[in-house]
């Protein structure tokens, strides 16, 4: 059973409560028919969804020129998903990693996924997004004094990163991607100073 205790109780009219958790038995079962079920259509059955989840690597070109290669796709990374959700003991943080190309939603992915499932449905791949946010991010620079970006960072993410402990990361190099310009102001790199934030938060 990998849910938490407490959803057993005391058996009512002499029955234990079952040892497993029925859900995610019954979730496990249609999972596995799905991958069956996706071999089959693709005319590659060879067997149990053991056998078959070994040899993906080799029939996957197969799968892939399947008729309903993309809806047999989404419907097992859903399935990923909800039993992510079940056997994660330390669910991963999932930070935001850019926007999805088909709706322009937030697209949320923790670290080591390369493949999530926008809430439009469309399959996004995770390392190409983050590449494409970081160029963007990369060009973006924000010209202020340290006070300025201190406040900044306070009003847009909700970092509490004081006016010293920004000037102190200037002074020895912390930041490398902001320039001084004059009069005590600073072109500071966006990407650099809110992971800089995070890092003290």
């Amino acid at each position: 059973r990998l849910t938490e205790p407490g959803n057993g109780g005391r058996p009512q009219g002499g029955d234990a409560p079952a040892p497993v958790d029925l859900h995610a038995v019954d979730l496990l079962d249609q999972t596995e028919q799905a991958i069956e079920q996706a071999c089959a259509d693709a005319g590659t059955w060879l067997g149990r969804w053991q056998w078959l989840a070994k040899r993906a690597p080799v029939i996957l070109p197969l799968l892939c020129r399947a008729s309903n290669a993309g809806w047999h796709m989404r419907r097992l990374t859903r399935a990923c998903e909800r039993i992510e959700r079940i056997v994660d003991r330390m669910p991963r943080s999932r930070r935001i990693v850019g926007m999805c190309p088909e709706c322009g939603r937030e697209v949320l992915a923790a670290k080591g996924e390369t493949l999530r499932l926008c809430k439009c449905g469309s399959p996004v791949n995770v390392t190409e997004l983050r590449e494409q946010s970081r160029a963007k991010a990369e060009a973006i620079h924000l010209t202020k004094t340290p006070a300025g970006m201190s406040q900044w960072l306070r009003e847009n993410y909700g970092y509490e990163v004081s006016r010293k402990t920004i000037t102190d990361a200037l002074r020895r190099g912390k930041l490398p991607g902001s320039k001084p310009v004059e009069g005590g102001y600073w072109e500071f790199s966006i990407r650099e100073i809110v992971a800089f934030a995070m890092s003290k938060a």
